[in-house]
């Protein structure tokens, strides 16, 4: 019999691949954020993804007064939710990726953790530093405005990764019935997330209320499209994965899991940042951050030596 979402081997390896995606997804919100502000003309000199507030490229800005700017909009205080909206949408639609479980799980959570976490996760966490602090000072648009729309949009498009997933119980006899699909759903989305959630406040983190309710939100979208949705039967099965593909995801979702912990923990209150540039005056790097530099710094110049007549 082939293999299916609710096979035990795939959804080991689906947790696997979870330790490695949703790290990942929550760095490409600073990476958004870092390579907007470089097409805007600045300095992408680092990143900061605490794991409980809201992760930032580390930028020097073009001008002192970017923040307001018409350019700021779309390429500083949006990118990080239009990223992870791009990535929960096209991913699993229009991304072509070879036909292996190592793939659809991949896919999976990374769209899934996407939409949870950029979508979900991290709007509240900046409501009182981050893009939703920025847009209510700047563009007059209420954090609750920005957190609910991000919210309800990720609990739409997170649903697609799920009837993607869920088409490949049509190899089991009977079909995606619908409580093979919401099993679907909790087994690799919610099992996760609530690993995420976990792992934020036993880093010492403060309890994420907010967060909590929005990321919930999405989460519940996945539910509910498992519950009304039936999906296509996939265009051909998925070969079977052996023990040393799951192995070998776990020790590299493991390996990477371990540097978000390391990077995301609240050292000195605001976690770390790694910078690779020098940081000029117009640098947004936050208070309280602990600076881990990639490079050295560059030795002062000293004057010249006046020469002797």
């Amino acid at each position: 019999m082939r293999q299916n979402p609710l096979s035990p081997r795939v959804l080991l390896l689906s947790w696997a691949m979870a330790l490695f995606a949703w790290p990942f997804a929550w760095l490409l919100l600073a990476v958004a954020q870092g390579l907007g502000v470089r097409v805007a003309g600045g300095g992408w000199i680092g990143v900061a993804v605490p794991l409980g507030l809201h992760p930032w490229g580390v930028v020097n800005e073009p001008s002192i007064a970017f923040a307001n700017t018409g350019a700021s909009l779309f390429l500083y205080w949006l990118p990080p939710q239009m990223v992870a909206l791009a990535v929960a949408l096209l991913v699993p639609t229009v991304v072509p990726v070879p036909p292996s479980w190592r793939s659809e799980t991949f896919v999976f959570q990374l769209a899934t953790a996407s939409a949870v976490l950029g979508l979900g996760w991290a709007p509240p966490l900046g409501v009182a530093d981050g893009p939703a602090s920025g847009l209510a000072r700047f563009w007059q648009i209420p954090p609750t405005v920005f957190v609910s729309v991000s919210a309800a949009v990720g609990a739409f498009v997170v649903q697609i990764a799920g009837m993607r997933m869920a088409s490949h119980l049509w190899s089991e006899p009977g079909g995606p019935t619908r409580r093979r699909r919401v099993l679907v759903a909790l087994g690799h989305a919610v099992v996760p997330a609530i690993g995420w959630a976990v792992t934020v406040i036993a880093l010492g983190w403060r309890f994420p209320q907010e967060a909590v309710v929005t990321a919930g939100t999405v989460l519940l979208g996945t539910l509910l499209g498992a519950w009304i949705w039936v999906p296509r039967s996939p265009l051909r099965p998925r070969p079977e994965v052996g023990w040393g593909n799951v192995i070998a995801a776990a020790v590299i979702g493991i390996a990477a899991f371990a540097g978000a912990l390391w990077a995301g923990a609240p050292q000195g209150g605001g976690g770390r940042a790694v910078v690779w540039g020098d940081l000029g005056q117009t640098n947004n790097l936050r208070p309280g951050v602990k600076v881990v530099r990639l490079t050295m710094r560059p030795a002062p110049k000293k004057p010249p030596v006046p020469s002797t007549p």
